[in-house]
C-alpha cells in the first residue's frame, strides 16, 4: 500500500481542487485497525452467535482479506489521483513557461529591430558624409579644370606673340587626346567626367582559374566609360588623358564602388570568389581622394579577403614614400595588392610582401621567354617557388592556348587568366545600361 503525505498531496492537488484538513492516517495504524475490526467480529461471533472457534476465526480472517483489499483499490485510486493532479500541475507550469518563452522571443525581437534601425542610420550617415565629402573633391577639380581651360584659351594670343618675335621657329600645339581627336585635355577631360558622372563605368569581368582544374578563384575587373554619342572608350584610351587631367581619382572612385557592389552580389551565391580591381598609382598619392577611399574600405573591411588592388610594376616601382604609406594604411585594413604587367624578373620578393603584395602577374610569353628569363637573377622556372615563399602567388595571364597552358604547369604555376578560359565579359546590370540608346546633347 501507498499513501501520499499531506505535504505531497497539497503540492499534487490542482489550484481548483478543496485541500483536506485532516492529515492520512499511517499505514501500519490502518492494518492494525483492521486486525483490531476483525478480531472483534470473529469474537462476537463465537461468543454472541455460537459458532465454533474455527468458524469465528475464518469468518474474522475472510473479513480481514476483505478490509485488505478494499484499502488495496483505495489507495490505487488515491495514486491514480495524485498523479492525475502532477499531470495538471505540469502542464499548467509548462503553459506559463510557454508565455514567458514568447515573451522574451518578442523582446529579443523588438531589441534586433531596434539595432538594425540603429546600425542603418548609422550606416546611411557616414555614406552621407563620404558622398559630400566626394562632392567637395569633385568641385575642386572642377576649379582645376576651369584653370585649365583658362590658360588653353590664352595659349593661342601667346603662341601668336612668340611667332612673331622668334621668326622661323615651331609653334606650340595644344596636346590632344588619341580618343578625342582635335579636342584639347581639358574639353576631353569634361566629355569624361560627364561619362563617369551620368552612366558609370562599364564593368567587364574576365575570371581568373586554378590550374589545371581551371575552376574559377578570382575575376578582374575592367572598366569601360560609355560616351555620350555612344563610343565605349577602353582603358587604354582614357587612363592616360584622366591622370594628365587629374580626374583619375573620381573614376577610381567608381570603378571602385561599382565593383563592391558587384562583389557582394557573387558572394550572395559563391563567398570563394574574389575580385581584382585596378588602382591609379595616381589615386594613390591624392591625399584627399585616398583618406576617403581609406574611410570607405574600412567600412567595407568584411571584404578584405575578397578584393584585391592592383597596380602595374611600373606604378609600384615609382611609388614614393607617402604612396607607400598609403599602400600600408589600406594593408593594416587586411586588404592585400597584385602586380600586373610585370616584365622584369628580378623580383624582390621581400620588399614587396612587405608592403602586402600577394599576387604577381606576367604574361605567359614573357614567363616562357628564354632571353628574358636568362637575364633574371633567377630561372622562370623557379619563380612560382621563390614567391611562394614570401606568401606571395604567381598568376599567368594573356593564356591563349592550351600549349601555352601546358608550358606554365611545369613551371609550377597555379593560377592563370587569358581568354582561352574566358574573354572579358560585361556584367549584366551594365550591359542592360550599354544597350540603351545614347542621349546625344
Amino acid at each position: 500500500m501507498s499513501v501520499s503525505s499531506p505535504v505531497e498531496a497539497d503540492t499534487l492537488r490542482g489550484p481548483d481542487e478543496p485541500r483536506s484538513v485532516l492529515p492520512s492516517p499511517s499505514p501500519w495504524f490502518v492494518a492494525f485497525c483492521m486486525v483490531v475490526i476483525a478480531g472483534s467480529l470473529a469474537t462476537i461471533l463465537y461468543a454472541r452467535a455460537g459458532m465454533s472457534v474455527a468458524e469465528a476465526g475464518w469468518i474474522g480472517f475472510a473479513a480481514l482479506l476483505i478490509m485488505v483489499l478494499a484499502e488495496f483499490y483505495s489507495a490505487r485510486a488515491r495514486e491514480r489521483s495524485a498523479v492525475e493532479a502532477e499531470l495538471r500541475e505540469v502542464v499548467r507550469v509548462s503553459g506559463r513557461f510557454q508565455d514567458e518563452i514568447a515573451g522574451l522571443n518578442q523582446r529579443i525581437a523588438d531589441i534586433e529591430a531596434t539595432l538594425t534601425v540603429r546600425v542603418d542610420d548609422m550606416i546611411e550617415e557616414r555614406v552621407e558624409t563620404i558622398v559630400t565629402d566626394m562632392r567637395q573633391i569633385e568641385d575642386r577639380l572642377d576649379g582645376l579644370a576651369e584653370t585649365v581651360s583658362a590658360l588653353e584659351s590664352a595659349a593661342p594670343a601667346a603662341r601668336g606673340a612668340l611667332a612673331g618675335a622668334e621668326i622661323g621657329g615651331r609653334a606650340e600645339t595644344l596636346e590632344e587626346s588619341p580618343a578625342f581627336p582635335g579636342m584639347s585635355d581639358a574639353d576631353a577631360a569634361a566629355i569624361l567626367r560627364r561619362s563617369v558622372e551620368e552612366h558609370g563605368p562599364l564593368i567587364h569581368l574576365q575570371s581568373i582559374v586554378t590550374l589545371p582544374q581551371r575552376r574559377v578563384r578570382y575575376y578582374e575587373a575592367f572598366a569601360r566609360l560609355r560616351t555620350d554619342d555612344g563610343r565605349s572608350l577602353m582603358p587604354r584610351q582614357f587612363i592616360p588623358l584622366a591622370e594628365r587631367t587629374g580626374i583619375m581619382p573620381i573614376i577610381d572612385n567608381a570603378v571602385l564602388f561599382r565593383t563592391v557592389q558587384i562583389l557582394r552580389k557573387i558572394a550572395r551565391k559563391n563567398n570563394d570568389v574574389g575580385i581584382f580591381c585596378n588602382i591609379s598609382a595616381r589615386s594613390l598619392g591624392d591625399g584627399e581622394f585616398f583618406q576617403q577611399f581609406v574611410d570607405f574600405m574600412g567600412e567595407n573591411r568584411n571584404l578584405a579577403g575578397a578584393i584585391v588592388f592592383e597596380f602595374t610594376q611600373a606604378a609600384f616601382d615609382d611609388l614614393g614614400p607617402i604612396e607607400l604609406a598609403n599602400l600600408d594604411a589600406l594593408a593594416e585594413l587586411g586588404f592585400r595588392f597584385s602586380l600586373d604587367n610585370v616584365n622584369r624578373l628580378d623580383i624582390d620578393g621581400a620588399r614587396l610582401a612587405k608592403h602586402g603584395v600577394r599576387y604577381i602577374k606576367i604574361d605567359a610569353d614573357t614567363l616562357m621567354q628564354p632571353p628574358l628569363s636568362a637575364s633574371a637573377h633567377i630561372h622562370a622556372a623557379d619563380l612560382a617557388k621563390l614567391l611562394a615563399r614570401y606568401g606571395i602567388t604567381l598568376i599567368a595571364t594573356r593564356v591563349e592556348a592550351e600549349s601555352q597552358v601546358v608550358d606554365i604547369l611545369d613551371y609550377d604555376v597555379k593560377f592563370a587568366q587569358g581568354n582561352l578560359f574566358s574573354p572579358p565579359r560585361i556584367v549584366r546590370a551594365d550591359a542592360a545600361q550599354a544597350a540603351r540608346k545614347p542621349t546625344i546633347n
